[in-house]
């Protein structure tokens, strides 16, 4: 923490500023209404940070000696009001700790705005009203002096390095919730850069998404995602203006150790993001590679526009829906259109249309070309980056079927970001499709391991389970996922017996709308093994009907024609996958196709793919 010798009578804690010569708080930029005397005692508090201040101090500060009230129930009262204000949790304190017959402490750091990146304008003095306001403001420099001694005495004493980091999502204090975007983008690429530190493993952002707006204590959560420290924040978007703030908390003990703020116009905002990733990089001693020092010195500049279309893009992106998808790759588009040379939107491009590819809403010989070009261009622009290798290594094995190309992009991508959990579950899904189903369950453990709650890598382990026919371990995994993706789930029970529990899943998922052609495959083909053919018929006619307004991949036909005993149209339509190139890989392995595997037209199909010699 440095003192800000601009304005020392600026207090900053978490979203917070309190301004002593105007008597007022802010969140945002934005004033929150309380007393004069509940902002005195406020200041009181925060201007001795990290000291218990007992009720008869608080009691002498405020009230004159002839002042006749009842100073327990004021002081309750204005406490509860700053908790308020604060939106603090007496239980879980984050701001003011009551210590019973001690009186309070306040717990949160002072943050001091910097000027690295633009000054930040600040108010003209004026007189003070009342003198001690000046006590205060000495006793605030105090505390900070005070609380950076013990952090470098901590130091000394041996404490346990930080080797592991967790950002929780940043709150978005816009007052605008369509500014969500932007504060899940901005958490996003703070992870990004700090997992860049190969000395520091920092848990992905899928799997902190669950701590938005939690109640949970610093040690909970490290202690569910098994981290050594917690950095969380929140950012202020007002038109080209930016402001982070951001603290980082060790968990065990918990202990504040790092606070600090910073503003500057969107064009600055990946230098300010390098700047934060330095920051701690520097707080928790981290050693740094001499590339990776090289990467968070780089002060990047972006053009504003093509962020905030790329972020539209990422937010969208990583929600369900083709048509979120469609709008994913359309901001991806505009991002570029704007700033050729954003690599990142680049990536985003890519990937977006390996899915599109993968969900069945674009031809394969539309989408995966368009996505070998995005991704190639992105490791142009940024040899770095690990997510374009993924992208491309999904089009090596779904279209183009160079089966070493897959491993070796994969590998090299691990390489560059071994916590990459794209990475990892498509490398699993490479693993099953060319048979190495056990090594394929471990890499698919590997996912999950990395990102232990991303929602859909638990998924994949229980799939993986099922490809490699270990039916009682996948049932095991099942029972243990809190979100389940339904026709995984459904395979499974049709596998063990449990015919009608699989049935409800099916149609149960098959009824959303806009229906999904995913799902209605398996609905289709589970309707005909379960002795239902005239019903599933009728999802076999859904499915032509659809075909008629939007593409629907062969071989989802094929897998129906299967299930419904129509074993030579089967053939015909995997037959037609084949020759466009649409055989997505992760449905070939599955134990529903195993009475058409032995087929020789079958076999010649596979041969062809490479997958059988």
């Amino acid at each position: 923490m440095r003192p800000n010798s601009q304005n020392p009578a600026l207090l900053c804690f978490g979203a917070f500023e309190l301004d002593l010569e105007r008597a007022e708080l802010c969140k945002g930029g934005a004033p929150i209404r309380l007393k004069s005397q509940q902002i005195q005692l406020l200041a009181l508090l925060a201007g001795r940070a990290g000291q218990v201040v007992s009720r008869e101090e608080i009691r002498a500060a405020l009230w004159d000696q002839e002042t006749f009230v009842d100073f327990d129930q004021s002081i309750n009262v204005g406490v509860n009001q700053i908790r308020s204000a604060l939106g603090d949790d007496p239980q879980t304190p984050r701001y003011i700790e009551t210590l019973p017959r001690k009186g309070y402490r306040f717990i949160a750091p002072i943050i001091q705005p910097t000027n690295r990146f633009a000054p930040v304008e600040l108010p003209v003095s004026r007189p003070i009203v009342r003198r001690r306001w000046w006590l205060l403001l000495s006793a605030g420099t105090v505390a900070a002096i005070v609380i950076f001694a013990a952090i470098w005495v901590s130091r000394i004493r041996g404490a346990k390095p930080i080797e592991s980091l967790a950002v929780l999502p940043l709150e978005n204090l816009s007052h605008d919730p369509e500014q969500d975007y932007f504060a899940d983008g901005m958490t996003d690429e703070l992870i990004t850069d700090l997992a860049k530190i190969s000395a520091l493993r920092v848990i992905s952002r899928t799997s902190v998404t669950h701590y938005k707006g939690t109640k949970k204590t610093v040690p909970q959560i490290a202690r569910e995602l098994n981290v050594d420290a917690v950095m969380e924040g929140a950012v202020t978007r007002d038109r080209d203006r930016v402001r982070i703030t951001a603290q980082l908390i060790r968990a065990e003990p918990e202990k504040h150790l790092w606070a600090e703020k910073y503003e500057g116009n969107l064009s600055d905002v990946l230098a300010m993001q390098d700047e934060v990733a330095n920051s701690v990089a520097r707080e928790i001693q981290v050693k740094l590679t001499p590339q990776e020092k090289t990467v968070l010195d780089t002060r990047r500049a972006v053009d504003p526009v093509a962020y905030e279309s790329y972020l539209k893009g990422r937010y969208l992106w990583e929600r369900p829906g083709e048509e979120n998808l469609q709008k994913s790759r359309e901001y991806f588009e505009q991002a570029i259109a704007k700033d050729p040379g954003y690599a990142q939107a680049w990536s985003g491009l890519a990937a977006a249309y390996v899915r599109l590819a993968g969900w069945g809403v674009l031809p394969v010989r539309e989408a995966f070309p368009r996505a070998r070009a995005a991704a190639e261009r992105a490791r142009e622009l940024d040899s770095g980056l690990a997510e374009p290798l993924v992208s491309l290594a999904a089009v090596k094995a779904n279209y183009e079927w160079d089966w070493a190309g897959v491993e070796q992009l994969l590998k090299r991508a691990l390489e560059l970001n071994p916590r990459l959990g794209d990475a990892h579950h498509e490398y699993a899904t490479y693993l099953a499709a060319i048979g190495r189903t056990s090594e394929a369950v471990a890499e698919a453990r590997r996912a999950h391991e990395v990102e232990p709650l991303a929602g859909g890598f638990p998924a994949n382990v229980v799939w993986k389970l099922y490809l490699a026919r270990q039916y009682r371990e996948a049932e095991a995994e099942a029972r243990n996922m809190s979100q389940r993706d339904g026709y995984i789930v459904a395979n499974l029970y049709l596998k063990t017996g449990r015919q009608q529990e699989a049935m409800a899943i099916l149609r149960k998922d098959a009824a959303q709308q806009p229906p999904r052609m995913l799902e209605l495959m398996y609905l289709g083909h589970g309707l005909g093994v379960t002795g239902a053919g005239d019903e599933g018929q009728r999802v076999l006619a859904q499915m032509q009907s659809l075909a008629q307004q939007r593409y629907v991949p062969p071989e989802y036909f094929a897998v129906v024609y299967e299930g419904l005993g129509e074993r030579e149209q089967a053939l015909r339509w995997f037959e037609k996958a084949y020759a466009e190139r649409s055989m997505n890989i992760w449905i070939l392995p599955d134990p529903q196709l195993d009475g058409i595997r032995p087929h020789p037209r079958f076999q010649k199909i596979l041969r062809g793919m490479g997958l059988l010699h």
